[in-house]
């Protein structure tokens, strides 16, 4: 159908269409307003010029009317015609085609039209920026019925969509909102007289609540000019929260100005004070009423100058001081000293607007602090003597200054260790003091007017540097100084008895600087304790070349592990009763790439001094168990402990971890100890032992007889084997009492329930003479030299 109201303006025209969009009919005046032929077949609207053969709006299914479109005319003038039309449907509702008429339109009515559209967009994009809008928004009517709304109302307030059509009444809305609960508190009734009587005052109100759903709601209420209100209602929880945040961190921040331990003041780009704390006002001793907020800094620097705080200044001067540093607008800081004697540390830093602001910190304990520790670093907080590192500066000045021979004296004390093992830590403390008192009163009195400086080098270590002097001066020295330390002392009630060791080294012939001097003192020291303690020794070159040689091993022996120059050999021990190999001793080997195979002998006493031994000894333990998985399940394999590895204090996890990596039973690892392991009489050591042993590791004493008290040990652990040393075997051809001592050791490890291993067998009649004691092993070149590990293998299947 054609538009309700297309009987209202006179048409000129009948058109029709097809679906296609072309015109089937064409009845009227076409002709003589548009001076063109009948455009029957042609695209709609069969117009000429600009705007012509617009068809959209006939691609909708929607009536239409309004439609103007001009048509250039062959006298050259410009004509206006105004269309409406509506949809022809077919019987499956599509549109078969269109049908409508058309009027020509004066100026004055095109203008009108176009001022009616205008009106139509303007109005469109009003609604659409009120539909978009976040807040609710409502217009009333002079009678308070609703003319325009969007669809946020409905959301906040959760109203039904027959509440929102034009023209509702604001009181059946409020009464509806008011019976869901949006005015808390409030009956229906009493929400609209709240509303009306609000509204009835004609003025812009504004007011927050809260909703049930803990929405906070701002209403505003604006009376227009013509009578009609305009009703805003916006969801402020999030400002309020952001309020409610902005003014706990403003608490946070007055709290914290008022409670931190520093003052500060803040100054604006005018250089105004805007916030000072009252740190600030008690550091300086300035009052509120003179120091606060709208001053400038140069007021400020004047007042604080006035209160002491430029010891020596003028107020003037004070502030030329500070106006520099200001005018430079970069981050310094800088301690200053008061009257008092109190220092404070000022920082300054610029602010991006121009402002700036300064912290103001009591730094007077600081700084006490720091000059005692810088003392501490140099000195020696027991006795108060320098330190190595002050000993290192004096010498090295002593050297630079030449004239005459300079000496260096290390100092060791003798017994020093058995008192504090045995009296503690606390007695230990008192004598080092008294030791000090002696030695600083032999040196003053035979230091002579020369340079004499003694310094703890930690324990009981102590160093001396003495210049000018001679070799003979500074042997007497010494040993009126072991002379002093050697009286006895009584500390606690207690009377103690120490002694002192010396090494003596002197410019320029055992060193020219203080590394190299101190060093050679030290090996001096070396050579005095090893030959009996209680003596001064001279350095000589010859200690250093064995020291050297010593280190060397050491550094090699770093390399070779990290580069695992290690490799292990295997020596198998013979078991006689069923004269089979009853399992291989596991022997490490060190491949050194220069100096070929290294003995054990020439590095494993280095290892054990350095420590190194112990990651050496998890190496070889991890692969001898690696090593034995692979042999027959009856053979056993033999590896050796050193006392250090004990001292570590976790061993027996090692041994664990080797046989749960290795998937190696127990039973077939043993560990060869030395009495050495057990010479401390230590319970974590023999509780160590236990453990291990609970798991059925076998353990071994090697070496037996060649101790000091091997019998007491095997009373102190129940051993599984013994290990019969090599210079017993060696002694049975042509020594009676070696087989005696051999039968003795096989009968009491047989009633004691442990097993016997001959080492070095390397004859036949060494052989014959252990079975006839009835050793239960045997273990040396005659039965193989140690292999290695691929060799194991082919042994077996030779066996």
């Amino acid at each position: 159908m054609l538009p309700d109201d297309l009987d209202t303006f006179a048409a000129d025209w009948v058109w029709a269409t097809d679906a296609e969009l072309r015109l089937t009919e064409m009845r009227g005046r076409y002709e003589a307003l548009t001076g063109e032929a009948e455009p029957i077949g042609r695209a709609w609207p069969g117009l000429s010029g600009h705007g012509a053969g617009d068809d959209a709006p006939l691609r909708g299914r929607q009536a239409f009317r309004d439609v103007v479109l001009p048509h250039r005319h062959r006298d050259g003038r410009t004509r206006w015609f105004r269309f409406g039309g509506a949809p022809r449907l077919a019987a499956d509702g599509t549109v078969a085609g269109w049908r409508g008429c058309c009027a020509e339109l004066s100026v004055p009515a095109v203008a009108q039209v176009d001022a009616a559209r205008g009106l139509e967009a303007l109005t469109r994009r009003f609604e659409a920026v009120v539909a978009s809008m976040p807040i609710g928004v409502s217009l009333f009517d002079a009678d308070l019925r609703l003319i325009a709304v969007n669809d946020r109302l409905g959301e906040l307030f959760g109203l039904p969509p027959d509440l929102m059509r034009l023209g509702t009444p604001l009181e059946q809305m409020v009464r509806a909102s008011a019976g869901t609960g949006n005015f808390p508190h409030l009956s229906p009734d009493e929400a609209w007289a709240f509303v009306s009587a609000r509204i009835a005052q004609r003025i812009r109100l504004r007011r927050e609540r809260h909703l049930p759903g803990g929405v906070l709601l701002t209403t505003t209420i604006a009376p227009l000019p013509d009578g009609s209100t305009l009703v805003l209602h916006e969801d402020a929880t999030d400002r309020a929260r952001a309020d409610a945040k902005l003014a706990e961190q403003k608490s946070r921040l007055d709290h914290a100005l008022t409670h931190m331990s520093h003052g500060l003041v803040l100054f604006d780009a005018a250089h105004r004070v805007t916030v000072v704390n009252r740190q600030f006002l008690d550091l300086y001793g300035l009052s509120p009423e003179t120091v606060h907020p709208g001053i400038t800094a140069e007021e400020l620097i004047h007042r604080r100058t006035e209160a002491g705080n430029f010891p020596g200044l003028t107020p003037e001067e004070a502030w030329r001081q500070v106006s520099e540093r200001l005018a430079s607008r970069t981050r310094y800081r800088l301690d200053q000293t008061l009257a008092d004697g109190r220092v404070i540390a000022v920082t300054y830093a610029p602010a991006p607007e121009g402002g700036f602001v300064t912290v103001h910190e009591d730094v007077t304990a600081a700084k006490r602090a720091e000059a005692q520790i810088v003392h501490m670093a140099r000195h020696d907080a027991l006795t108060g003597l320098p330190n190595r590192a002050l000993l290192h500066e004096g010498l090295a000045e002593a050297l630079a200054r030449g004239g005459g021979v300079t000496a260096v004296l290390c100092l060791d004390l003798d017994r020093f260790k058995a008192v504090n093992d045995t009296l503690g830590h606390a007695v230990g403390d008192k004598l080092l003091c008294q030791v000090t008192a002696r030695l600083n009163a032999v040196i003053r009195n035979e230091a002579e007017g020369g340079l004499a400086i003694l310094a703890r080098l930690g324990g009981d270590e102590f160093a001396l540097v003495l210049r000018p002097t001679t070799r003979f001066r500074a042997g007497r020295l010494a040993g009126r100084l072991i002379e002093a330390v050697a009286r006895d002392y009584e500390i606690d009630g207690k009377r103690i008895a120490v002694g002192l060791s010396a090494g003596i080294a002197l410019t320029p012939t055992d060193g020219q600087d203080p590394e190299g001097l101190l060093r050679a003192a030290d090996m001096a020291l070396y050579r005095a304790k090893a030959e009996g303690r209680g003596i001064h020794r001279f350095f000589e070159p010859a200690m250093d070349v064995a020291i050297q040689t010593r280190r060397g091993v050491e550094l090699d022996l770093r390399t070779a592990l990290a580069e695992q120059q290690f490799a292990l050999a295997f020596q198998p021990f013979l078991g006689l009763a069923a004269n089979r190999i009853a399992g291989f001793e596991a022997l490490v080997r060190w491949h050194h790439p220069a100096r070929g195979v290294v003995s054990p002998a020439a590095f494993v006493p280095v290892a054990e001094e350095t420590g190194m031994i112990v990651p050496l000894g998890e190496w070889v333990l991890r692969q001898a168990c690696r090593e034995a998985a692979r042999w027959p399940q009856a053979l056993r394999v033999s590896v050796n402990l050193s006392p250090v590895q004990f001292r570590s204090g976790d061993i027996d996890a090692t041994v664990i971890a080797a046989l749960r990596e290795a998937n190696l039973d127990p039973h077939r690892l043993e560990l060869e100890i030395t009495e050495g392991v057990l010479l401390q009489e230590d319970a974590s050591t023999l509780a160590i032992l236990h453990r291990l042993k609970g798991l059925g590791v076998r353990i071994a004493m090697d070496d037996f007889g060649t101790g000091y008290s091997s019998l007491g040990y095997l009373r102190a652990f129940p051993f599984d084997k013994i290990k019969i040393d090599r210079a017993f075997v060696a002694d049975l051809s042509v020594r009676p009492d070696a087989l005696a001592i051999v039968r003795a050791v096989t009968t009491l490890a047989d009633s004691m329930g442990m097993t016997t291993t001959a080492e070095g067998v390397e004859t036949e009649e060494q052989l014959a003479h252990l079975r006839g004691a009835g050793c239960t092993e045997v273990q040396g070149y005659l039965i193989s030299r140690p292999v290695a590990a691929e060799a194991v293998a082919p042994m077996l299947r030779g066996a």
